[in-house]
């Protein structure tokens, strides 16, 4: 029993001998402890809830944190994968344009070696490739290899100057002597030893970092000999101008010589026995004379046109409005020819004298052959471009269209034999002074209207 108990049963008027009340007591007594004990468990309990969500809260605010640090480093995370993304894309966009580049260049590339082989298995030029450094054949086309005489194989590795190129002791003459050649005139030498002459071209080019050497040839032995023949057709060729000369000089002396004694006796007949011999005498020694004399302009005639060819050119300038006003005062036209030069005719460099022809056979033919009572004769120039375009126009008798050829030819007249009004060589020398000037010289005419003689001169003379 304890103490407490103990005092209660000593108070005076205590209620223990009432059991019900004490039982009663003692329960609630019991009650209280429990519920003492109780208090201090939820007290415990509660204190321990408090910490509970103490920590809970710490690690929700931990959680959070950590959340938000992931969130940040998925955001970065993202960031970094698209950026990384859109390199890629980027780079594989660039990889692509590459590449198609690439399929590009190597369809080119491909093209190209193609048409390389294309023109170099087909150019008309024999051609070897040389390792610059091995003097070694690394390739031949085939006009080289027929040019050698031997298969292919058989030429590929050979040293080049040693083989088909006869060189200075044994050296190559363009890597070891330094020699340069561009369309040099060289010997090759063929499998079977016959020597050709050729026209060689030597190019040094660099591929993939390596020399090489282009060596082209071209057989100029037909060229040769064709130049060896022309020269001697030359050295003939002047041997016979040279002849021809002499002998036109001595045909003209000689022939002049009795044309001028059958005029002088013709005239002498006539001045001495006309009267004997009456009118169809006379006239008959007339005709003589004339065509003595025209046979004396047909000579005249012919050396002029031989001269043409051998004598050389003096070149000048000319004014052509005051050489044609010279050539019109020489011809001294009759009163009813009136020959006028309309507008100013250009200054021109060529041989005076030659181009003072031109124009002298020109009006004198207009002079010569004019049928109407009042005859106009044209002079002209028209700037064509490159050239001076010349006219000289007449109201003359014209000429057949059939004719505009024929009277450009040398001995060609359409005048009859007997009237001495030309030889046939005056149009022809006309012809070859304009055209070894590098002009052209035509006509254009009506018959019964006039005619038309129009010539041009290159404006670089």
């Amino acid at each position: 029993m304890t103490k407490k108990d103990q005092q209660s049963q000593k108070r005076p008027g205590n209620c223990q001998d009432e059991p019900g009340v004490q039982d009663a007591l003692d329960y609630l007594s019991r009650q209280a402890r429990e519920l003492a004990r109780a208090n201090a468990y939820a007290a415990e309990l509660v204190a321990q809830l408090e910490q509970a969500n103490q920590a809970l809260k710490e690690e929700v605010s931990r959680r959070i944190a950590v959340e938000e640090q992931l969130r940040q480093l998925n955001a970065q995370i993202d960031t970094k994968v698209r950026r990384q993304t859109a390199k890629l894309q980027a780079a594989n966009q660039t990889l692509g344009q590459q590449l198609a580049q690439m399929e590009q260049l190597t369809r080119q590339l491909q093209e190209s070696q193609q048409r390389w082989a294309i023109i170099f298995n087909a150019v008309l030029t024999s051609i070897f490739i040389v390792d610059a450094q091995t003097h070694t054949i690394v390739d031949a086309n085939p006009l080289a290899v027929r040019m050698v005489g031997l298969p292919k194989e058989q030429i590929i590795g050979k040293v080049c100057h040693q083989f088909v190129c006869p060189a200075e002791q044994g050296r190559c003459p363009i890597t070891d002597l330094g020699q340069t050649v561009d369309c040099s005139e060289r010997v090759f030498l063929r499998a079977d030893g016959t020597r050709i002459e050729v026209l060689k071209t030597v190019t040094p080019v660099n591929w993939q970092g390596r020399d090489y050497l282009v060596e082209s040839f071209i057989d100029i032995s037909d060229r040769k000999r064709a130049e060896q023949r022309q020269a001697e057709l030359v050295e003939q060729l002047t041997k016979v101008n040279r002849q021809l000369n002499e002998f036109a000089y001595v045909v003209s002396h000689d022939l002049k010589a009795p044309l001028r004694g059958i005029r002088v006796l013709s005239e002498w007949i006539i001045r001495d026995y006309g009267e004997r011999l009456g009118p169809d005498g006379r006239q008959q020694l007339q005709l003589l004379a004339g065509r003595v004399q025209r046979m004396q302009a047909l000579i005249d005639g012919i050396l002029q046109y031989s001269r043409l060819d051998r004598q050389q050119a003096q070149q000048e300038q000319i004014d052509l409005t005051e050489l044609v006003a010279q050539v019109i005062d020489l011809l001294a036209p009759p009163e009813h020819i009136q020959v006028a030069v309309a507008g100013p005719l250009p200054t021109i460099v060529a041989d005076r004298t030659r181009i003072g022809q031109v124009f002298q056979n020109l009006i004198s033919n207009a002079i010569r052959y004019m049928d109407k009572p009042i005859g106009k004769i044209e002079i002209s120039c028209q700037d064509d471009g490159q050239y001076w375009r010349f006219a000289v126009k007449d109201n003359g008798p014209g000429i057949e269209a059939k004719y505009f050829e024929k009277i450009f030819q040398l001995f060609q007249t359409l005048s009859s034999r007997d009237d001495g009004a030309g030889t046939g060589i005056g149009l022809a020398v006309l012809k070859k002074i304009i055209e070894q000037y590098g002009g052209r010289v035509w006509v254009e005419s009506q018959v019964g209207e006039g005619s038309t003689f129009l010539f041009t001169l290159p404006k670089g003379n």
